[in-house]
């Protein structure tokens, strides 16, 4: 029996905090443990290898020794059904890595920052780094990059967020840098870092085997759907302890004081940038139609001459401390990283000299050009499309707004209210939805909306209109669901908010469900004849007897176990004998627009069992 979403997720924080509990109990026990998982993976791999490469030589073997033998495998074509999963396997396998991406950094340009990382470096005993890239976020990494796939060798690169660069000193990035290599340094033991990188490698194994569809991917993504979980939830607690440690080795090669304010900064200066910088700049693109400044330089500007007010500081703080240490990021909450490293929370001081004046020099202004035409290119047609779309917007809203109220139809009260909402921000939009609900009582939509404003707000009356929702349209569960779960987080009621999460998930799992038995059709489907007279029945026939090739049509209908109202059908058609099957098909793909899911298959092709159940049990519509 498949297991819930709810029941994954439960299990999952189970192992965790079993993990959690060994690692302080017995950190021997648990190390060993995480080993033989770590192992099992590579053993698993190999053994499914092995066998096959033993029955594959066996069977050659035999068929030297025979010629019998030799005979009946070419008959039979054993050997060569061997021979392809041998081949699927090894190619499931051979896992192309995605690599990391920035402008390249060559350090003999930058002399300090190359000072910097040696030092760094040769005292942490790391291993080398084979490049350095420099990326446009507020963050910094260490990705290693398997040139062999899950077989290693791996290539190190160390990325530096340029914003990370402009709004910290030296010594606050230096810390940060001194954290990333810390995850390979001799300071964790060799065995961290090998655990720190299978459990990078296996999860980008599952990733990569869900996007491939072959036999060897499949036979691994059974074993892999179930291993790779569960040695990242043990092997959790011990990733959790290196960030720890990563932060001990960032404070011994720095200060405490500039790892703690390096930390903080990431919490505080990055989510301010965002909402007093990023926001107000985008925002430019409601009323021009192309970027009047460059970006970046705008932002290193930003940075240089303004100073965050103390009590935005403070604030912004103050919310970040309220972050708490949970089972979905094995980085600690910001209040437990300084508690460990003993120091106060005191909110950050501006850059007077950012590293990257300091580590970039002279190169800076030409960096910063480069990030600017980066930006201007990725996006300057999505600011020109945002600007089109607010001056339609804004047009549609004006005319609404010269209508009296009054004789609004419903409709045009609806279309006011979501105008409002996404082109007058400074305009409350409630009382509009609120108006259009007592013009349309049974709207499942409209209690939604007004559900999701007045929760936004805080306000307790959100809830009853979120269950009316999810009374009246079933689809809107899931939405609904999550903002329920949100907004009792939000109030610190874990009660409720663990049973508007378990609802959510049982809403997934059915909504994954009514995906699944709409992807495919088969010959054991229940069918069930449509209504001749029905108004799908009537636009088929339309448009299809124009189509020219097409003799004959049937139509069945799939009953549905999930939101039956939603309808599915299979269409049967026959073609003339003188028309390509494939063309057919699609010609008739083309012509059809109908407010269903069709499948569309010929009477004599590939699903032609499916195919005389349709005809068997549907209708003939001509």
């Amino acid at each position: 029996m498949k297991t819930s979403t709810t029941e994954r997720r439960e299990r999952l924080e189970q192992l965790i905090t079993a993990a959690e509990q060994e690692i302080q109990a017995n950190p021997k026990l648990y190390n060993t443990k995480v080993a033989l998982m770590a192992v099992l993976g590579y053993v698993v791999i190999f053994a499914t290898l092995f066998v096959l490469l033993a029955i594959a030589g066996g069977i050659a073997w035999a068929a030297l020794a025979s010629a019998s033998v030799l005979i009946l495998l070419l008959k039979t074509k054993v050997i060569f059904v061997l021979l392809v999963m041998i081949y699927l396997l090894i190619r499931a396998l051979w896992i192309k890595f995605a690599r990391p991406s920035g402008f390249q950094l060559k350090l003999n340009t930058y002399p300090v920052l190359q000072n910097e990382l040696k030092q760094l470096g040769s005292q942490l005993k790391a291993p080398k780094l084979h490049q350095v890239l420099l990326t446009s976020e507020y963050n910094a990494a260490i990705v290693q990059s398997p040139r062999l796939g899950i077989f290693g060798w791996y290539k190190n690169t160390l990325i530096l967020g340029l914003e990370l660069l402009m709004s910290m000193p030296p010594e606050q990035a230096r810390s940060v840098i001194a954290h990333e290599l810390g995850h390979l340094s001799g300071e964790h033991g060799r065995f961290s870092g090998w655990i720190y990188r299978v459990r990078l490698s296996w999860e980008r194994v599952m990733v990569s085997l869900g996007r491939q569809n072959n036999f060897g991917a499949g036979l691994l993504r059974r074993f892999f759907d179930w291993y790779a979980p569960a040695f990242s939830a043990y092997s959790f607690a011990l990733a959790r302890a290196n960030e720890y440690q990563a932060d001990a080795v960032a404070a011994q090669l720095t200060s405490k004081e500039a790892a703690a304010q390096a930390l903080i900064n990431s919490h505080v200066v990055s989510h301010l940038l965002g909402e007093q910088y990023w926001q107000p700049f985008i925002k430019l693109a409601d009323a021009t139609p192309r970027p009047e400044a460059s970006p970046y330089h705008e932002l290193h500007n930003f940075l240089q001459q303004n100073r965050f007010d103390n009590g935005v500081l403070q604030a912004q703080l103050d919310k970040a401390l309220t972050g708490k240490t949970g089972h979905y990021d094995t980085h600690p909450a910001l209040k437990d990283r300084l508690a460990a490293l003993a120091c106060p929370a005191l909110p950050p001081e501006p850059a007077v000299h950012s590293a990257a004046r300091h580590w970039l020099g002279d190169n800076l202004p030409e960096i910063i050009r480069y990030f600017d035409n980066q930006w201007l290119s990725n996006n300057g047609p999505k600011w020109q499309e945002r600007y089109e779309h607010m001056q339609q917007g804004r047009g549609k809203l004006a005319e609404l707004a010269a209508i009296p109220e009054a004789e609004l139809t419903a409709d045009q009260l609806w279309q006011k209210a979501v105008l409002t909402e996404e082109f007058a921000p400074d305009q409350d939009c409630l009382p509009l939805f609120q108006a259009f609900k007592a013009m349309e009582p049974d709207n499942a939509g409209a209690d939604f909306v007004i559900g999701r404003l007045l929760l936004n707000r805080k306000d307790q009356a959100g809830v009853e209109y979120m269950k009316q929702a999810m009374a009246k349209q079933q689809s809107l569960k899931l939405d609904a669901c999550d903002w329920l779960s949100y907004f009792y987080r939000q109030s610190e009621d874990t009660a409720e908010a663990g049973f508007w999460q378990r609802e959510a998930e049982r809403q997934y799992d059915i909504n994954q469900a009514a995906r699944q038995e709409r992807d495919f059709i088969n010959a054991k489907d229940p069918f069930v004849a449509p209504a001749p007279d029905s108004l799908i029945c009537g636009q088929i026939i339309d448009q299809l007897k124009p189509v020219k090739g097409v003799k004959h049509v049937w139509l069945v209908e799939k009953i549905m176990q999930h939101y039956p109202e939603a309808k599915t059908f299979v269409l049967v058609f026959e073609k003339r004998w003188y028309k390509d099957e494939k063309k057919q098909q699609q010609a008739i793909i083309e012509a059809l627009n109908v407010d269903a899911l069709c499948f569309v298959i010929a009477k004599g092709g590939s699903n032609k069992a499916i195919a005389k159940r349709a005809i068997k049990q549907g209708i003939q519509l001509f």
